[in-house]
Protein backbone atom coordinates (compact mmCIF):
# COMPACT_ATOMS: atom_id res chain seq x y z
CA UNK A 1 0.00 0.00 0.00
CA UNK A 2 1.06 3.73 -0.77
CA UNK A 3 2.27 5.78 2.18
CA UNK A 4 -0.19 7.37 4.08
CA UNK A 5 1.33 10.90 5.61
CA UNK A 6 -0.64 13.12 3.78
CA UNK A 7 1.62 14.29 1.14
CA UNK A 8 1.60 12.66 -2.75
CA UNK A 9 4.10 9.82 -3.28
CA UNK A 10 3.94 9.92 -7.26
CA UNK A 11 4.06 12.67 -9.39
CA UNK A 12 0.57 11.74 -11.06
CA UNK A 13 -1.05 12.44 -8.23
CA UNK A 14 1.23 15.44 -6.69
CA UNK A 15 0.13 17.07 -10.36
CA UNK A 16 -3.46 16.36 -9.60
CA UNK A 17 -4.05 17.25 -5.91
CA UNK A 18 -2.14 20.59 -6.16
CA UNK A 19 -4.41 21.64 -9.65
CA UNK A 20 -7.70 20.58 -7.30
CA UNK A 21 -6.06 23.29 -4.76
CA UNK A 22 -4.20 25.90 -6.28
CA UNK A 23 -5.93 25.94 -9.54
CA UNK A 24 -5.48 29.14 -11.14
CA UNK A 25 -2.35 29.98 -9.15
CA UNK A 26 0.92 29.65 -11.71
CA UNK A 27 2.52 26.40 -11.27
CA UNK A 28 5.31 27.20 -13.84
CA UNK A 29 6.26 30.70 -15.38
CA UNK A 30 9.03 31.11 -18.71
CA UNK A 31 10.26 34.25 -20.44
CA UNK A 32 7.46 33.39 -22.74
CA UNK A 33 4.55 31.97 -20.76
CA UNK A 34 3.17 31.50 -17.82
CA UNK A 35 1.59 28.09 -16.78
CA UNK A 36 -1.46 27.70 -14.04
CA UNK A 37 -1.70 24.32 -12.39
CA UNK A 38 -5.34 23.40 -13.66
CA UNK A 39 -3.87 24.19 -17.18
CA UNK A 40 -0.59 22.06 -16.44
CA UNK A 41 -3.00 19.49 -15.62
CA UNK A 42 -5.73 19.67 -18.41
CA UNK A 43 -2.47 20.33 -20.84
CA UNK A 44 -0.70 16.74 -19.69
CA UNK A 45 -3.74 14.59 -20.00
CA UNK A 46 -3.48 15.79 -23.27
CA UNK A 47 -0.44 14.80 -24.11
CA UNK A 48 -0.60 11.71 -22.31
CA UNK A 49 -3.77 10.94 -24.68
CA UNK A 50 -1.60 11.52 -27.57
CA UNK A 51 1.54 9.61 -26.24
CA UNK A 52 -1.13 6.58 -25.72
CA UNK A 53 -2.74 6.90 -28.88
CA UNK A 54 1.29 6.66 -30.53
CA UNK A 55 1.13 3.05 -28.57
CA UNK A 56 3.41 4.36 -25.83
CA UNK A 57 2.23 2.00 -22.57
CA UNK A 58 3.52 1.81 -18.44
CA UNK A 59 7.25 1.43 -18.41
CA UNK A 60 7.61 2.66 -21.54
CA UNK A 61 10.86 5.05 -21.95
CA UNK A 62 10.55 8.63 -23.56
CA UNK A 63 14.42 10.63 -24.30
CA UNK A 64 14.18 14.12 -24.07
CA UNK A 65 16.94 16.45 -25.64
CA UNK A 66 14.73 19.85 -24.45
CA UNK A 67 16.12 23.00 -23.07
CA UNK A 68 14.41 24.43 -20.33
CA UNK A 69 10.94 25.27 -21.89
CA UNK A 70 7.08 24.00 -21.22
CA UNK A 71 7.31 20.91 -23.49
CA UNK A 72 10.10 19.17 -21.01
CA UNK A 73 7.65 19.70 -17.63
CA UNK A 74 4.53 18.51 -19.96
CA UNK A 75 6.21 15.51 -21.16
CA UNK A 76 7.46 14.72 -18.09
CA UNK A 77 4.19 15.18 -16.06
CA UNK A 78 2.46 13.39 -19.16
CA UNK A 79 4.85 10.08 -18.97
CA UNK A 80 3.83 10.02 -15.12
CA UNK A 81 0.45 9.98 -15.89
CA UNK A 82 1.33 7.36 -18.04
CA UNK A 83 3.68 5.17 -16.01
CA UNK A 84 6.00 5.30 -18.09
CA UNK A 85 9.83 7.05 -18.01
CA UNK A 86 11.56 10.09 -18.42
CA UNK A 87 14.92 9.69 -19.86
CA UNK A 88 15.85 13.50 -20.10
CA UNK A 89 19.13 13.48 -21.95
CA UNK A 90 22.04 16.57 -21.46
CA UNK A 91 21.82 18.70 -24.73
CA UNK A 92 25.33 19.47 -24.98
CA UNK A 93 26.04 15.22 -25.90
CA UNK A 94 26.73 14.12 -29.26
CA UNK A 95 28.88 11.96 -31.30
CA UNK A 96 29.57 8.29 -29.26
CA UNK A 97 28.31 9.47 -25.87
CA UNK A 98 24.89 10.44 -27.38
CA UNK A 99 24.73 7.84 -29.39
CA UNK A 100 25.62 5.27 -26.27
CA UNK A 101 23.08 7.05 -24.03
CA UNK A 102 20.37 6.22 -26.37
CA UNK A 103 21.19 2.69 -27.18
CA UNK A 104 21.77 2.54 -23.10
CA UNK A 105 18.63 3.40 -22.50
CA UNK A 106 16.54 1.90 -25.56
CA UNK A 107 13.64 4.38 -25.29
CA UNK A 108 10.53 4.03 -27.73
CA UNK A 109 10.20 7.72 -28.59
CA UNK A 110 12.37 10.74 -28.22
CA UNK A 111 11.15 14.58 -27.96
CA UNK A 112 13.58 17.35 -29.58
CA UNK A 113 14.17 20.83 -29.80
CA UNK A 114 14.78 20.98 -33.49
CA UNK A 115 17.98 23.48 -32.75
CA UNK A 116 19.25 20.21 -31.36
CA UNK A 117 18.37 18.01 -34.52
CA UNK A 118 21.63 18.09 -36.58
CA UNK A 119 23.31 16.98 -33.63
CA UNK A 120 20.79 14.06 -33.04
CA UNK A 121 20.97 13.55 -36.87
CA UNK A 122 24.63 12.29 -37.08
CA UNK A 123 23.16 9.30 -34.60
CA UNK A 124 20.10 8.55 -35.83
CA UNK A 125 21.02 6.03 -38.33
CA UNK A 126 21.99 3.90 -35.30
CA UNK A 127 19.19 3.91 -33.21
CA UNK A 128 16.01 2.47 -33.32
CA UNK A 129 13.46 4.51 -31.54
CA UNK A 130 10.03 4.09 -33.23
CA UNK A 131 8.16 7.23 -32.04
CA UNK A 132 10.25 10.94 -32.86
CA UNK A 133 8.32 14.36 -31.98
CA UNK A 134 10.36 17.59 -32.60
CA UNK A 135 9.21 21.24 -30.86
CA UNK A 136 11.21 24.63 -30.08
CA UNK A 137 11.05 27.19 -31.81
CA UNK A 138 11.54 28.04 -35.83
CA UNK A 139 15.21 28.14 -36.59
CA UNK A 140 16.16 26.31 -39.39
CA UNK A 141 14.48 23.03 -41.27
CA UNK A 142 11.86 20.99 -39.86
CA UNK A 143 13.11 17.63 -39.02
CA UNK A 144 12.09 14.95 -42.05
CA UNK A 145 8.93 13.13 -41.74
CA UNK A 146 7.72 10.99 -40.47
CA UNK A 147 9.41 13.04 -37.31
CA UNK A 148 5.80 14.52 -36.21
CA UNK A 149 5.53 17.73 -34.18
CA UNK A 150 5.07 18.46 -30.68
CA UNK A 151 1.33 19.79 -31.34
CA UNK A 152 0.25 16.54 -32.80
CA UNK A 153 0.49 14.95 -29.66
CA UNK A 154 -2.17 17.23 -27.87
CA UNK A 155 -4.79 15.41 -28.18
CA UNK A 156 -8.67 14.69 -26.19
CA UNK A 157 -9.27 11.88 -24.98
CA UNK A 158 -9.16 9.56 -21.18
CA UNK A 159 -5.94 8.45 -19.37
CA UNK A 160 -6.16 5.69 -16.94
CA UNK A 161 -6.22 6.91 -13.57
CA UNK A 162 -4.02 4.24 -11.90
CA UNK A 163 -1.38 6.39 -10.40
CA UNK A 164 2.07 5.26 -9.91
CA UNK A 165 3.18 3.85 -7.18
CA UNK A 166 6.00 4.98 -5.32
CA UNK A 167 8.57 2.35 -6.15
CA UNK A 168 7.57 2.97 -10.02
CA UNK A 169 10.58 4.09 -11.66
CA UNK A 170 10.00 7.79 -12.74
CA UNK A 171 13.51 9.16 -14.84
CA UNK A 172 16.35 7.45 -15.42
CA UNK A 173 18.92 10.04 -15.40
CA UNK A 174 22.86 9.67 -16.41
CA UNK A 175 25.64 10.43 -14.24
CA UNK A 176 29.40 10.27 -15.29
CA UNK A 177 31.38 6.49 -15.00
CA UNK A 178 35.20 6.79 -13.61
CA UNK A 179 36.22 4.05 -15.48
CA UNK A 180 33.27 3.23 -17.77
CA UNK A 181 30.44 4.37 -19.61
CA UNK A 182 27.90 6.69 -18.13
CA UNK A 183 25.44 4.98 -16.01
CA UNK A 184 21.53 5.13 -15.89
CA UNK A 185 20.34 6.18 -12.28
CA UNK A 186 17.07 4.53 -12.02
CA UNK A 187 15.02 7.29 -9.93
CA UNK A 188 11.58 5.83 -8.29
CA UNK A 189 8.70 8.56 -7.82
CA UNK A 190 9.23 8.60 -4.15
CA UNK A 191 12.71 9.14 -4.46
CA UNK A 192 12.02 12.37 -6.17
CA UNK A 193 9.36 13.42 -3.82
CA UNK A 194 10.61 12.36 -0.34
CA UNK A 195 13.99 14.67 -1.61
CA UNK A 196 11.95 17.45 -2.46
CA UNK A 197 9.63 17.62 0.44
CA UNK A 198 12.58 18.04 2.72
CA UNK A 199 14.23 20.18 0.79
CA UNK A 200 11.06 22.98 1.10
CA UNK A 201 11.32 21.93 4.99
CA UNK A 202 14.61 23.88 5.31
CA UNK A 203 14.19 25.95 2.64
CA UNK A 204 11.94 28.93 4.42
CA UNK A 205 9.29 28.67 2.00
CA UNK A 206 6.31 30.80 2.37
CA UNK A 207 2.78 30.86 -0.16
CA UNK A 208 4.16 33.53 -2.10
CA UNK A 209 7.47 31.73 -2.83
CA UNK A 210 8.95 31.97 -6.12
CA UNK A 211 11.93 29.18 -6.42
CA UNK A 212 14.15 30.33 -9.45
CA UNK A 213 16.57 28.40 -11.22
CA UNK A 214 18.57 28.47 -14.50
CA UNK A 215 20.10 25.44 -14.41
CA UNK A 216 19.10 22.65 -16.71
CA UNK A 217 16.15 20.71 -16.65
CA UNK A 218 17.84 17.45 -17.46
CA UNK A 219 19.85 17.65 -14.28
CA UNK A 220 18.34 16.61 -10.73
CA UNK A 221 18.86 20.10 -9.23
CA UNK A 222 16.07 21.72 -11.38
CA UNK A 223 13.27 19.02 -11.19
CA UNK A 224 13.89 18.33 -7.17
CA UNK A 225 15.32 21.42 -5.74
CA UNK A 226 12.85 23.82 -8.22
CA UNK A 227 10.17 22.06 -9.90
CA UNK A 228 8.99 19.66 -7.25
CA UNK A 229 9.64 21.67 -4.29
CA UNK A 230 7.77 24.37 -6.07
CA UNK A 231 4.44 22.05 -6.88
CA UNK A 232 4.86 20.06 -3.19
CA UNK A 233 4.20 23.83 -2.00
CA UNK A 234 2.01 25.05 -3.85
CA UNK A 235 4.54 27.79 -4.77
CA UNK A 236 5.65 29.10 -8.33
CA UNK A 237 8.56 27.74 -10.31
CA UNK A 238 10.29 30.11 -12.40
CA UNK A 239 13.19 29.00 -15.30
CA UNK A 240 15.25 31.01 -17.58
CA UNK A 241 16.86 28.78 -20.55
CA UNK A 242 20.95 29.03 -19.50
CA UNK A 243 22.73 31.14 -16.87
CA UNK A 244 23.50 34.76 -18.05
CA UNK A 245 25.92 35.93 -15.43
CA UNK A 246 25.43 39.56 -16.39
CA UNK A 247 21.28 39.67 -16.43
CA UNK A 248 21.00 36.71 -13.91
CA UNK A 249 19.41 39.61 -10.82
CA UNK A 250 17.36 41.05 -13.41
CA UNK A 251 15.97 38.44 -14.68
CA UNK A 252 15.73 37.31 -10.92
CA UNK A 253 13.95 40.16 -10.18
CA UNK A 254 11.52 40.30 -12.99
CA UNK A 255 10.23 36.45 -11.90
CA UNK A 256 10.05 38.28 -8.16
CA UNK A 257 12.03 35.03 -7.40
CA UNK A 258 12.85 34.48 -3.27
CA UNK A 259 14.74 31.34 -4.00
CA UNK A 260 17.44 30.65 -6.66
CA UNK A 261 19.59 27.53 -6.82
CA UNK A 262 23.41 28.51 -7.26
CA UNK A 263 26.69 26.18 -8.57
CA UNK A 264 30.06 26.92 -7.45
CA UNK A 265 30.87 28.55 -10.96
CA UNK A 266 27.49 30.18 -10.79
CA UNK A 267 28.95 32.01 -7.47
CA UNK A 268 32.33 33.12 -8.46
CA UNK A 269 31.09 34.44 -12.06
CA UNK A 270 28.21 36.58 -10.18
CA UNK A 271 30.80 37.84 -7.65
CA UNK A 272 33.03 38.75 -10.38
CA UNK A 273 30.56 40.72 -12.37
CA UNK A 274 31.15 45.13 -11.68
CA UNK A 275 29.28 45.28 -8.97
CA UNK A 276 25.46 46.72 -10.05
CA UNK A 277 22.68 48.88 -8.48
CA UNK A 278 20.80 45.40 -9.53
CA UNK A 279 22.84 43.24 -7.34
CA UNK A 280 20.03 44.54 -4.47
CA UNK A 281 17.26 45.15 -6.82
CA UNK A 282 15.75 41.87 -6.75
CA UNK A 283 13.17 39.59 -3.82
CA UNK A 284 15.63 37.22 -3.41
CA UNK A 285 16.05 36.39 0.36
CA UNK A 286 17.53 32.53 0.09
CA UNK A 287 20.12 30.92 -2.49
CA UNK A 288 20.41 26.90 -2.10
CA UNK A 289 23.96 26.48 -3.17
CA UNK A 290 26.74 23.80 -3.59
CA UNK A 291 30.29 24.94 -3.42
CA UNK A 292 30.11 27.93 -1.78
CA UNK A 293 33.64 28.88 -0.30
CA UNK A 294 34.17 29.64 3.40
CA UNK A 295 36.03 32.75 1.64
CA UNK A 296 33.55 33.77 -0.31
CA UNK A 297 30.38 33.16 1.91
CA UNK A 298 29.67 36.12 3.81
CA UNK A 299 30.72 38.55 1.54
CA UNK A 300 28.31 36.92 -1.45
CA UNK A 301 25.59 37.09 1.23
CA UNK A 302 26.19 41.23 1.88
CA UNK A 303 26.92 42.21 -1.72
CA UNK A 304 23.87 40.74 -2.97
CA UNK A 305 21.08 41.12 0.08
CA UNK A 306 20.46 36.94 0.97
CA UNK A 307 21.05 34.59 3.32
CA UNK A 308 22.74 31.25 2.02
CA UNK A 309 21.72 27.80 2.54
CA UNK A 310 24.45 25.36 1.92
CA UNK A 311 23.84 22.14 0.58
CA UNK A 312 25.38 18.71 -0.40
CA UNK A 313 23.58 16.06 -3.32
CA UNK A 314 24.01 13.41 -6.07
CA UNK A 315 21.59 11.88 -8.73
CA UNK A 316 21.85 8.85 -6.75
CA UNK A 317 20.72 9.19 -3.34
CA UNK A 318 19.01 12.95 -3.61
CA UNK A 319 20.21 16.51 -5.46
CA UNK A 320 20.35 17.42 -1.69
CA UNK A 321 20.94 14.73 1.05
CA UNK A 322 22.74 17.20 3.46
CA UNK A 323 22.02 20.88 4.10
CA UNK A 324 22.10 23.36 6.79
CA UNK A 325 19.26 23.89 8.33
CA UNK A 326 17.91 27.48 8.72
CA UNK A 327 18.93 29.28 12.08
CA UNK A 328 21.43 27.24 12.73
CA UNK A 329 23.91 27.91 9.43
CA UNK A 330 27.55 27.07 9.72
CA UNK A 331 29.60 28.76 7.56
CA UNK A 332 31.79 26.80 5.30
CA UNK A 333 29.91 23.87 6.29
CA UNK A 334 27.32 21.42 4.15
CA UNK A 335 24.98 20.71 6.62
CA UNK A 336 23.44 18.08 8.67
CA UNK A 337 21.72 15.03 7.04
CA UNK A 338 18.23 15.38 5.33
CA UNK A 339 15.74 13.24 7.53
CA UNK A 340 15.42 10.49 5.19
CA UNK A 341 18.88 9.80 4.78
CA UNK A 342 21.43 8.46 7.52
CA UNK A 343 25.50 9.27 6.77
CA UNK A 344 28.60 8.61 8.40
CA UNK A 345 32.48 8.97 7.64
CA UNK A 346 34.25 5.71 7.20
CA UNK A 347 37.83 4.76 6.04
CA UNK A 348 39.35 3.14 3.25
CA UNK A 349 37.82 -0.64 4.79
CA UNK A 350 34.28 1.37 5.78
CA UNK A 351 35.07 1.63 9.59
CA UNK A 352 33.66 4.80 10.72
CA UNK A 353 36.71 7.10 11.65
CA UNK A 354 36.02 9.90 14.59
CA UNK A 355 35.05 13.39 13.95
CA UNK A 356 37.57 15.77 12.66
CA UNK A 357 39.30 13.15 10.51
CA UNK A 358 38.71 12.98 6.89
CA UNK A 359 37.22 10.03 5.53
CA UNK A 360 34.58 8.79 2.73
CA UNK A 361 31.11 10.04 3.02
CA UNK A 362 28.44 7.29 2.88
CA UNK A 363 24.58 7.39 3.29
CA UNK A 364 21.84 5.34 3.01
CA UNK A 365 17.73 5.33 3.42
CA UNK A 366 15.72 5.64 6.53
CA UNK A 367 12.58 4.43 4.10
CA UNK A 368 12.13 2.37 1.17
CA UNK A 369 12.35 3.87 -2.22
CA UNK A 370 14.18 7.23 -1.22
CA UNK A 371 17.04 7.16 -3.11
CA UNK A 372 17.50 5.49 -6.41
CA UNK A 373 17.42 2.10 -7.45
CA UNK A 374 20.20 0.99 -9.03
CA UNK A 375 22.06 1.58 -12.45
CA UNK A 376 20.20 0.75 -15.64
CA UNK A 377 22.01 -2.41 -17.05
CA UNK A 378 24.96 -2.42 -15.01
CA UNK A 379 24.53 -4.23 -12.00
CA UNK A 380 27.66 -4.87 -10.97
CA UNK A 381 28.42 -1.32 -10.71
CA UNK A 382 25.14 -0.97 -8.50
CA UNK A 383 26.80 -3.80 -5.99
CA UNK A 384 29.99 -1.90 -5.82
CA UNK A 385 28.10 1.61 -5.15
CA UNK A 386 26.26 0.08 -2.34
CA UNK A 387 28.99 -2.17 -0.78
CA UNK A 388 28.87 -3.10 3.00
CA UNK A 389 25.08 -1.64 2.98
CA UNK A 390 26.19 1.98 2.64
CA UNK A 391 26.11 3.91 -0.50
CA UNK A 392 29.94 4.96 -1.52
CA UNK A 393 29.43 8.92 -2.25
CA UNK A 394 33.18 8.85 -3.90
CA UNK A 395 33.70 12.11 -1.71
CA UNK A 396 36.19 12.83 1.04
CA UNK A 397 34.30 15.16 4.09
CA UNK A 398 34.95 15.72 7.93
CA UNK A 399 32.25 15.69 10.34
CA UNK A 400 32.20 17.97 13.37
CA UNK A 401 31.31 16.81 17.18
CA UNK A 402 27.98 18.68 16.50
CA UNK A 403 26.94 16.53 13.16
CA UNK A 404 27.84 19.09 10.97
CA UNK A 405 29.69 17.81 7.81
CA UNK A 406 32.23 19.78 5.56
CA UNK A 407 33.03 18.67 2.17
CA UNK A 408 37.15 17.69 2.01
CA UNK A 409 37.76 16.90 -1.53
CA UNK A 410 36.93 14.26 -4.20
CA UNK A 411 37.78 10.45 -3.97
CA UNK A 412 36.68 8.91 -7.13
CA UNK A 413 38.39 9.98 -10.49
CA UNK A 414 35.72 12.33 -11.48
CA UNK A 415 35.86 16.11 -12.70
CA UNK A 416 33.75 18.95 -11.85
CA UNK A 417 33.23 21.67 -14.28
CA UNK A 418 30.66 23.99 -14.62
CA UNK A 419 28.28 22.40 -12.73
CA UNK A 420 28.72 19.39 -14.62
CA UNK A 421 30.69 16.28 -13.17
CA UNK A 422 32.35 14.63 -16.20
CA UNK A 423 34.76 11.57 -16.19
CA UNK A 424 38.00 11.06 -17.57
CA UNK A 425 36.80 7.86 -19.36
CA UNK A 426 34.85 9.87 -21.72
CA UNK A 427 37.49 12.40 -22.95
CA UNK A 428 39.77 9.89 -22.76
CA UNK A 429 38.35 7.34 -25.55
CA UNK A 430 37.71 10.26 -27.76
CA UNK A 431 41.11 11.66 -27.86
CA UNK A 432 42.40 7.70 -28.02
CA UNK A 433 40.75 7.69 -30.77
CA UNK A 434 42.97 10.27 -32.90
CA UNK A 435 45.48 9.00 -35.31
CA UNK A 436 48.44 10.30 -33.77
CA UNK A 437 47.69 9.19 -30.41
CA UNK A 438 48.95 6.15 -28.64
CA UNK A 439 47.74 7.07 -25.49
CA UNK A 440 45.74 9.78 -22.53
CA UNK A 441 45.04 10.62 -19.30
CA UNK A 442 42.80 13.32 -18.64
CA UNK A 443 42.75 14.89 -14.65
CA UNK A 444 40.97 17.69 -13.11
CA UNK A 445 43.13 20.81 -12.19
CA UNK A 446 41.87 23.69 -10.29
CA UNK A 447 40.11 26.66 -12.20
CA UNK A 448 40.26 30.31 -11.31
CA UNK A 449 36.51 30.04 -11.14
CA UNK A 450 36.52 27.53 -8.79
CA UNK A 451 35.50 23.69 -9.45
CA UNK A 452 38.52 22.50 -12.04
CA UNK A 453 39.70 22.34 -15.77
CA UNK A 454 40.11 19.72 -18.18
CA UNK A 455 43.70 18.84 -18.56
CA UNK A 456 44.82 16.22 -20.63
CA UNK A 457 48.54 14.07 -21.10
CA UNK A 458 48.93 12.76 -24.25
CA UNK A 459 51.60 10.41 -25.79
CA UNK A 460 52.23 10.79 -29.31
CA UNK A 461 52.80 7.84 -31.15
CA UNK A 462 56.22 7.20 -32.36
CA UNK A 463 57.54 10.14 -34.62
CA UNK A 464 54.13 12.45 -34.80
CA UNK A 465 54.60 15.55 -34.12
CA UNK A 466 52.70 17.72 -31.56
CA UNK A 467 49.81 19.29 -32.93
CA UNK A 468 48.06 21.02 -29.88
CA UNK A 469 45.83 22.99 -32.36
CA UNK A 470 44.51 19.60 -34.00
CA UNK A 471 43.54 18.14 -31.20
CA UNK A 472 41.91 21.08 -29.53
CA UNK A 473 39.75 20.78 -32.83
CA UNK A 474 38.92 16.97 -32.77
CA UNK A 475 37.51 17.34 -29.50
CA UNK A 476 35.44 20.71 -29.75
CA UNK A 477 34.00 18.13 -32.90
CA UNK A 478 33.51 14.80 -31.17
CA UNK A 479 33.11 16.47 -27.22
CA UNK A 480 30.00 18.29 -25.27
CA UNK A 481 31.60 21.69 -25.01
CA UNK A 482 31.89 21.15 -20.80
CA UNK A 483 34.22 18.17 -21.65
CA UNK A 484 36.74 19.91 -24.26
CA UNK A 485 39.80 20.23 -22.26
CA UNK A 486 41.30 23.65 -21.56
CA UNK A 487 45.22 22.62 -21.02
CA UNK A 488 47.36 19.92 -23.23
CA UNK A 489 50.58 18.29 -22.34
CA UNK A 490 52.40 16.01 -24.10
CA UNK A 491 54.40 13.12 -22.10
CA UNK A 492 56.97 11.11 -23.32
CA UNK A 493 55.40 8.23 -21.28
CA UNK A 494 52.41 7.93 -19.10
CA UNK A 495 53.31 6.66 -15.51
CA UNK A 496 51.88 3.21 -14.50
CA UNK A 497 51.78 0.71 -11.68
CA UNK A 498 52.75 -2.57 -12.33
CA UNK A 499 49.37 -3.73 -13.22
CA UNK A 500 49.05 -1.23 -16.20
CA UNK A 501 47.22 1.23 -14.45
CA UNK A 502 47.73 5.27 -15.09
CA UNK A 503 49.21 6.75 -12.54
CA UNK A 504 46.91 9.94 -12.05
CA UNK A 505 48.16 11.04 -8.83
CA UNK A 506 51.36 11.26 -10.41
CA UNK A 507 49.93 13.24 -13.45
CA UNK A 508 48.15 15.53 -11.26
CA UNK A 509 51.28 16.98 -8.98
CA UNK A 510 53.34 17.62 -12.19
CA UNK A 511 55.13 20.54 -13.22
CA UNK A 512 57.56 22.08 -15.08
CA UNK A 513 55.69 20.57 -18.56
CA UNK A 514 54.89 22.54 -21.57
CA UNK A 515 51.14 23.01 -21.10
CA UNK A 516 49.71 24.25 -24.20
CA UNK A 517 46.14 26.27 -23.60
CA UNK A 518 43.49 26.34 -25.73
CA UNK A 519 42.88 29.51 -25.15
CA UNK A 520 45.69 30.40 -27.44
CA UNK A 521 44.30 29.13 -29.92
CA UNK A 522 41.27 31.14 -30.09
CA UNK A 523 38.93 27.50 -30.26
CA UNK A 524 35.51 28.70 -29.83
CA UNK A 525 33.57 25.97 -27.94
CA UNK A 526 29.80 25.44 -29.48
CA UNK A 527 26.83 25.81 -26.74
CA UNK A 528 23.33 24.48 -27.48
Amino acid sequence: MPPTDGRPHDLATLLRTRAKTYGSKPAFKFAEREIRYDELDRETDRVAAGLRRSGLRAGDRVAALLFNTPEFLLLWFALAKLRAVLVPLNTALKGEILRYELEDARPAGLVIDRRLWPVYADVRSRSSIAHEWWTGPAEGDEPPSPVAAWSSLAVEGSVADEAPDPWDPAAILYTSGTTGPPKGAIIPHEKMLTTSWEIGQRSRLEPESVLFTALPLFHCNAQEMTTLTSMLYGTTAAYDERFHASTYWTTAARFGATHVSLLISMINVLYKQPERPTDRQHSVRTALTAGTTKALWTDFERRFGLTILELYGMTECGCTTLMNPPGAVRVGSIGTPLGFVEADVVDDHDRPVPPGTRGELVVRPRAPYTMFLGYLNKPEQTVEAWRNLWFHTGDYVVRDADGYYYFVDRKKDVIRRRGENLAPYDVESVLNRHPSVLESVVVGVPSPLGEEDVKAFVQLKPGVPEDPRGLFEFCALELPFFMVPQYIEFIDAIPKTANQKAQRFQLRGRTGGRQYDRTEFGIQLRKP
